[in-house]
């Protein structure tokens, strides 16, 4: 039997809903059902209270009445009298008798009852006037008196027995009620933690495949194309699942011909670029001729132009080659790199009329020559393009906490803040006016930080004193 899978999110939604409103309708159920119990009981118990209450103040009435009949007739000697308080006596005794069953039915202590009934049943019946048969068993006034004495003692001992059953009878009523009301407050809290738990269980059911589509997109975005993305859950989850790895799978063949496409253009445009960059050497050497001094501007025109674009094809490859590229650390000549880098822009720096410093209090520096030359060319290269004409260049580098720091810093047009964040991003160009024949492909600054975080250092955008841009690198030793 395969576990049950919603077929819509409105499904899911709709049974996580019903299923959690079931323990709070059996709830209210229970607490329904628990009220009419308590009331039914408090019903009984006050009707109970009542029917004993009245009983005992008519008997305590009646036993008055017996004795005020039973007083006239010692008086008059009239034998209606004395049939009357008979009557009433057997009357009494009935009830007594009948409260007495209503008491010990439910085990209640009834001693003042009891007696009171004994006494009554032994009480001397009235009897006819002087002079006939019975006359001689005709009770005195005296022996009278002192038996309803003694009765009005036991009537008083069942007052206080009444007064006692009532209180006792409401006390019992009390704590049944406490009794009821503490197990309807844990039914209800057992039913508000099902409740509770149900929740939970259908907000995570409901939530896990909307976070699996989460975690695919940002796979996607971060660890790469190959991993099929799997996404199980109700069909319109699953299916914007098999939707975004149908993405996947193009944005992979996009990604393969784009690959592709890189490789066979940086290899056709190296070549002629190969000629181009010899034919101009020999060009600049005069080895083919002498050249006039306005025909020598022409040819180192073509020549930097090449070196750029030399620059522009391998910032390119190593965009794709940088992550395998294996490290070769050597001990390097700082100032002879810089010469090296500078090399390719003299003609610019003069052109452009651009002021350049360059100084460093370190003379070597263990790393990858390739990676370090070209986060230092890409660095120098976006600060002589974005310089303009008559402006200025610092290049500053020192050790720092057992690191090489080296910082860019140029005059001009400062980074815009909407483009500061996104400048290290592949392809991507800022808003600022770059200056020189060539437009930047965008992967200079992207390969540059590479290049360095390769040999686990970092390059930051950082605040200077003097300059509106400043680019700051941190090389650890090797």
């Amino acid at each position: 039997m395969s576990f049950w899978r919603p077929r819509s999110i409105l499904q899911l939604v709709l049974v996580g809903f019903f299923t959690a409103l079931a323990p709070l309708c059996l709830a209210i159920v229970f607490t329904v059902q628990t009220l009419e119990d308590l009331a039914a009981d408090t019903r009984g118990v006050t009707r109970q209270v009542v029917e004993v209450t009245r009983l005992g103040q008519t008997i305590q009435g009646e036993l008055l009445q017996l004795e005020r009949h039973a007083r006239q007739y010692l008086t008059l000697y009239d034998p209606e009298l004395a049939a009357l308080a008979r009557e009433e006596r057997a009357l009494l005794l009935l009830k007594l008798q009948d409260l007495l069953a209503r008491v010990n039915d439910r085990g209640v202590d009834a001693i003042a009852l009891q007696n009171l009934l004994q006494k009554l049943d032994l009480a001397p019946a009235a009897t006819p006037a002087p002079g006939s048969e019975q006359a001689d068993s005709t009770p005195s006034a005296g022996a009278l008196d002192d038996y309803f004495a003694t009765m009005s003692d036991h009537r008083r001992g069942l007052q206080q027995w009444l007064q006692t059953r009532v209180d006792a009878l409401q006390a019992t009523s009390a704590a049944q009620a406490e009794v009821v009301i503490n197990a309807l407050f844990v039914q209800l809290g057992f039913l508000a933690f099902a409740t509770l738990a149900l929740l939970l269980l259908f907000t995570y059911w409901i939530n896990k495949p909307v976070q699996q589509l989460t975690d695919e997109i940002h796979k996607l975005g971060t660890a790469g194309l190959d991993q099929e993305i799997l996404i199980s859950g109700p069909q319109e989850v699953a299916e914007i699942g098999r939707k975004l790895d149908w993405l996947r799978q193009r944005l992979q063949d996009t990604q393969r011909q784009k690959e592709l496409f890189q490789r066979h253009i940086s290899h056709e445009l190296k070549t002629p670029l190969a000629s181009l960059r010899e034919g101009t050497d020999l060009l600049a050497e005069q080895v083919t001729g002498h050249l006039s001094q306005q025909q020598q501007e022409v040819v180192e025109i073509v020549r930097r132009n090449a070196i750029e674009l030399q620059r522009l094809i391998e910032n390119l490859v190593d965009y794709k080659q940088l992550p395998t590229r294996e490290l070769v650390f050597e001990n390097i000549e700082l100032a002879k790199l810089w010469e090296e880098i500078l090399a390719n822009y003299r003609i610019t720096i003069a052109q452009k009329n651009l002021r350049l410093s360059v100084r460093g209090k370190l003379a070597y520096w263990v790393a990858d020559r390739h990676t370090l030359k070209t986060t230092l060319d890409n660095l120098l290269s976006n600060a002589v393009n974005y310089t303009p004409d008559g402006g200025q260049i610092e290049v500053v580098w020192r050790e720092r906490a057992a690191r090489l720091m080296l910082a860019i810093a140029n005059s001009g047009e400062p980074i815009p803040p909407a483009d500061r964040e996104r400048v290290f991003e592949p392809f991507y160009q800022s808003t600022a006016k770059r200056t020189g024949p060539i437009k930047g492909s965008g992967v200079g600054l992207s390969v540059a930080r590479e290049c360095i975080e390769l040999q686990g250092g970092t390059l930051t955008l950082v605040s200077h004193k003097t300059f509106p841009v400043c680019f700051q690198l941190l090389c650890p030793a090797h």
